[in-house]
Parts: structure tokens; sequence; C-alpha cells
């Protein structure tokens, strides 16, 4: 885990709105679908404006509260413009990253997250833009908002 800085970065992509209870359930869970969609539908090749970047992005906005209420989660790529785009400016992160075989990784590295946070104090959780960069194979950084 590192702390850094996102100076700019500018997103798009699909969305839904869930929340980490109908998460725990195979039956009610939105963030294995919504990726689903977005490679089924191919959202990739129809986003327009796209940087020359092979990265993508799964987005978690607009908290009810904290980890208990709703959140919007997107799957995207980063742009140079679009029409409602999701801009991350001049945020505080801490970012923590995992190899293994996705996305079995991404769950394991959240609940290590969930863990740092309910062990230790020296951060704040922010709650206000979250996401995780998917770049290389077999690789996940996943970037927690800070105060």
């Amino acid at each position: 885990m590192k702390l850094g800085y996102v100076k700019k970065l500018m997103l798009s992509g699909i969305s839904t709105r869930t929340n980490n209870t109908n998460e725990s359930n195979e039956e009610t869970q939105k963030i294995a679908p919504l990726w689903e969609q977005y490679d089924v539908e191919n959202i990739y090749s129809q986003t327009l404006n796209k940087v020359n970047d092979t990265s993508f992005y799964g987005i978690y906005s607009n908290y009810e509260s904290n980890h208990n209420g709703d959140y919007d989660v997107t799957v995207a790529v980063e742009v140079t413009k679009a029409k409602k785009p999701i801009v991350i400016e001049n945020k505080r992160y801490l970012v923590f990253k995992k190899e293994g075989e996705l996305p079995e990784v991404a769950f394991v590295l959240w609940q290590e997250i969930w863990d740092y946070f309910a062990k230790n104090d020296e951060y704040e959780r922010d709650y206000l833009i979250d996401f995780e960069k998917y770049s290389k194979e077999n690789e996940v950084e996943i970037y927690i908002s800070v105060k």
C-alpha cells in the first residue's frame, strides 16, 4: 500500500447502482453482470475519444454514506472528452496492488482493504470516488480516496 495523488483522470463507461449487501448474494449482485454487459455489448469499441491506453477501470462513486450504503459502479476507460464523464481531479488515494487470477484477486484485495481500515486509523476513507485499475493481465490496483 502506498499514498498517492491522482491529478486528473476522465473516465466514461456504463453504470449501475448497488450496495455490498446485494453484492454478497449471487442472485442480487450487479457488478459482475455489469462487467459482462460491458464485454458482451462491446462497449469499449463504442466509446469515443479513448486515450491510447489499454487500462480498464471499475469506479465506485456517489456513495450514499459509507461501505454499508448504496453506491454507483461504472465500468470505464479513460477518455479525452465525453458527454457525462466521471472526472477524478486532485484527489489523495491509498493505492493497494495485488497480482493473481482475475476476478478472484480483486475480491481478495477488497477484503484486505476492508481489514486494513478496520484495524488502522492512520487514514480515513473519504467515500468520494474509489476505483480499480486493470492495466496488466492478472493484476489489479485499487485506489481508495482518503481525507
